[in-house]
């Protein structure tokens, strides 16, 4: 076991790599382990493609695996969950995180925002993870130190932690394109480098910085 983990939770498969492929990177960089945890299989995404569901899920399945090898990830866990609208999906779900909690220990959870982000399935992932902590807290049981909220369908207006990922900016951008069924029709690539240029630009009044792109997170109080 590791004393180094980070849990990181993807609501999708291409989630992390959006919301923070740079700074898992820059984790990775610095000796921490992460544990990617995605939730569901997108098999209900947008694509071109006109394929059927279950050959989209096939699809996305392999591009996690691609992205996460260009991170780094070694331990990528795909719950592949059709959606978690249903208490017998989301107790899955949340039996799942029991088990990584007992296994590696994560000093920190990374996770979408479960009020702020627009996307109903990433609210209920958050959601359905807090209750998961709240519990485990209540029988007196190990939970991680920290819990961390990364940016994905709506930017913050305010954040707690900024992480300057300039040097690790081209291996987010491959992450992402490795999910080559959803960047075809939507391009992410470019609009999530743009938040991170902003970030970068705007994350110091004094009017001078040499970061270039940044990813900003939120803290949540358990």
């Amino acid at each position: 076991m590791s004393e180094r983990n980070i849990l990181i939770i993807s609501p999708h498969p291409d989630d992390l790599e959006i919301g923070m492929g740079g700074t898992v990177g820059k984790l990775i960089n610095q000796g921490f382990n992460i544990i990617s945890l995605v939730v569901t299989d997108g098999r209900r995404s947008t694509t071109l493609s006109g394929l059927s569901e279950d050959k989209i899920a096939k699809i996305r399945e392999k591009e996690a695996e691609k992205a996460a090898n260009i991170l780094g990830i070694k331990n990528l866990f795909l719950l592949g969950l059709h959606d978690v609208k249903r208490r017998e999906k989301q107790k899955e779900f949340q039996i799942k995180l029991e088990e990584i909690f007992d296994r590696f220990h994560p000093l920190e959870i990374f996770t979408t925002h479960p009020k702020i982000d627009k996307h109903p399935t990433h609210r209920t992932v958050s959601n359905l993870l807090l209750g998961t902590l709240s519990k485990r807290t209540k029988d007196n049981l190990p939970t991680p130190q920290k819990i961390c909220c990364y940016e994905v369908w709506t930017p913050f207006e305010q954040y707690d932690r900024i992480e300057d990922i300039s040097d690790y900016i081209d291996g987010k951008t491959a992450s992402i394109e490795a999910h080559k069924s959803q960047v075809e029709y939507k391009n992410y690539t470019e609009g999530i480098k743009g938040l991170n240029r902003y970030r970068a630009v705007f994350q110091d009044t004094s009017g001078f910085t040499d970061i270039k792109y940044a990813e900003v997170f939120i803290e949540l109080t358990k």
